[in-house]
């Protein structure tokens, strides 16, 4: 009893420290869109060293701060008369590290990837790659798109719409998901529930060659 009277103590002296609350808009999640794999278009390669996955996890409600960097393994834009109308992107996820850690502290390091890495969370023995085939690309101003396309992590499928920034070759988006929506379920005891927040922070920046 005692136990969890200092831990509810601990979460309400912890609230009145500063939070992380993203201003990214959270992803609309709609069932998988069936899309003609075949498109007559040409193709725009990914930079693979220039394109990046920025990802920011929370604990207890944005108390707690976690970040890193997941790399792509694969991805190309379909071009039609100027205009982009498709494309895949393939993300390793074996990639993923954190940078909330400092490099010198190399159990905690180890242990937090470990964990991500683990069934509890992304299983990345199991499922080595995460996909966002595009399903719809439209462009509401000269640098603005609006993109729909099935994200699959862990082998779940879901359709999301968000928004994009297109500036030469450069592209950005930054958005919220939910990651119970891709069983991406650790919640553990209790306490873990507690602790580990649902919503998970991406900021896409891609470059073309």
């Amino acid at each position: 009893m005692n136990r969890w009277r200092y831990f509810l103590l601990a979460l309400l002296v912890l609230s009145c420290v500063g939070k992380h609350k993203s201003d990214a808009p959270k992803v609309t999640v709609k069932p998988t869109v069936e899309h003609n794999l075949e498109i007559e278009a040409d193709t725009l390669v990914l930079n693979l060293e220039k394109s990046k996955i920025n990802w920011v996890a929370t604990e207890m409600r944005g108390i707690k701060i976690r970040t890193g960097i997941i790399s792509f393994k694969d991805g190309f834009f379909l071009i039609r008369n100027g205009e982009i109308v498709g494309g895949t992107f393939i993300v390793d996820m074996e990639t993923m590290d954190v940078t909330d850690v400092p490099l010198h502290e190399n159990i905690a390091r180890r242990n937090l990837l470990n964990h991500l890495k683990s069934d509890d969370f992304f299983n990345t023995k199991h499922y080595p790659l995460s996909t966002l085939e595009l399903t719809s690309v439209h462009r509401i101003k000269n640098d603005s798109l609006k993109i729909s396309g099935n994200l699959t992590i862990r082998e779940v499928t879901k359709n999301i719409d968000f928004f994009a920034h297109q500036k030469g070759d450069n592209f950005k988006t930054i958005f919220t998901f939910n990651r119970l929506d891709w069983n991406i379920a650790y919640e553990g005891s209790l306490a873990d529930k507690t602790l580990v927040d649902k919503e998970v922070e991406l900021t896409i920046k891609i470059r073309t060659e």
